[in-house]
């Protein structure tokens, strides 16, 4: 059987036999690489884990006495975590091979646009949860009045989480970095993952609220 091929405007046929699949172009020795992809990994658990205990225990209320200055404490940390995965991330695109495939100038819009976009969502998902809406307030007994609905959130759920995939995304599209494509893929998983347990933990604890205030009106 003749190999499939189709015609073209100019020689008549394409031979789809020829065609070159992308190699692979990520160097795994690279320090660099495991190092981002060991804080990529290492954050969302390290506040979730931290923020459960704390649900659990009140340690960290009790230890420095206000829950609100525990909370601050907690969000500075997962702030600076986060920078420093961040700081972690820009050495392996530095630090990895360019990967010919992406390495074309029309494929640098589409990388400043991820980052635009996603720069866009964490910015006003931020605006719209307040310092204690972001950092985990509800796991220290600071509950918002109200679930949040507006922008970004009226356009998709858990918007802070895909507004920092984007940014990641974007970043690799303008490095042409295979090594940056392949990390964003494991945030889009970890982010995932930590929205798995975070979601109804977090819907379990306003529906505790709620229905104490119920309670409360009948008493």
């Amino acid at each position: 059987m003749r190999g499939r091929s189709f015609s073209d405007c100019c020689s008549g046929y394409i031979d789809f036999s020829k065609a070159r699949v992308p190699d692979m172009d990520i160097n795994w020795s690279d320090v660099n690489l495991w190092v981002s992809l060991a804080t990529i990994t290492f954050n969302p658990l390290f506040w979730n884990v931290v923020a459960r205990w704390e649900y659990r225990s009140k340690a960290l209320s009790n230890l420095f006495r206000n829950r609100r200055l525990a909370c601050v404490l907690l969000g500075i940390t997962i702030f600076l975590l986060g920078l420093f995965r961040d700081l972690r991330f820009k050495a392996a695109l530095d630090s990895q091979p360019r990967w010919y495939a992406l390495h074309e100038n029309w494929i640098l819009w589409p990388g400043y646009g991820c980052m635009a976009v996603g720069t866009v969502f964490v910015l006003t998902s931020y605006y719209r949860l307040g310092f204690f809406g972001t950092f985990l307030g509800d796991y220290f007994g600071i509950l918002m009045d109200e679930k949040v609905t507006s922008f970004p959130f009226s356009v998709l759920e858990n918007p802070m989480y895909w507004g920092s995939l984007l940014n990641f995304v974007g970043g690799a599209l303008v490095k042409a970095s295979q090594a940056g494509l392949v990390l964003s893929i494991w945030v889009a998983v970890c982010y995932k993952v930590a929205i798995q347990f975070e979601g109804p933990f977090t819907a379990k604890i306003y529906e505790d609220r709620d229905q104490k205030m119920r309670f409360n009106k009948m008493a």
